[in-house]
């Protein structure tokens, strides 16, 4: 009788044990993970209306990410944006959406926006796929770089994005 009960009272902390340890892994397979890349890009604009009152752009960019963490998160992917900016006086606008393609097909999607008086642009992961599928998070963007339009109608500029993601396992 007494083994039989420390046959059940083993197995039941064995359980126990099982359920904190896998417990344990699963939250530490969804926590957040931090990124900081810069985007360099060329950018298309095309204008709807441009005055001294309000201008409206769209534009549509293409470019390269590079990695600055250890973990080489989004390092290597293209990226491709497409938005529209609006200036009110000196008050920008801007509403984008940015795609993240991994050298292996993966991909993920940010809304980025721009509110008047921002210096820096706000970004939320909205989707991704593959190894990204039902990723959140999201961050900060700030222009570290730009240059003097190659060919007019475009912009050539780089990016910092900084923030953290989650992709459940």
């Amino acid at each position: 009788m007494n083994y039989t009960k420390g046959v059940v009272g083993f197995r039941i902390i064995l359980c126990i044990s099982l359920i904190i340890g896998l417990s344990s892994v699963s939250l530490a397979q969804s926590t957040d993970q931090t990124y900081d890349v810069d985007a360099c890009v060329s950018m298309d604009m095309s204008g709807l209306v441009r005055s001294q009152e309000i201008t409206i752009l769209s534009f549509d960019a293409k470019g390269i990410m590079r990695s600055n963490s250890e973990s080489k998160v989004f390092d290597n992917c293209t990226v491709h944006s497409m938005g529209v900016s609006v200036f009110e006086g000196e008050d920008q606008t801007v509403y984008c959406y940015m795609k993240y393609l991994d050298p292996e097909g993966d991909y993920v999607i940010f809304l980025y926006t721009v509110n008047p008086g921002e210096k820096a642009a706000t970004t939320k992961l909205l989707a991704g796929t593959g190894k990204y599928k039902g990723i959140t998070g999201g961050g900060k963007a700030v222009r570290i770089a730009g240059g003097k339009p190659v060919v007019e109608g475009t912009t050539q500029f780089c990016n910092n994005h900084k923030g953290t993601f989650t992709v459940p396992k």
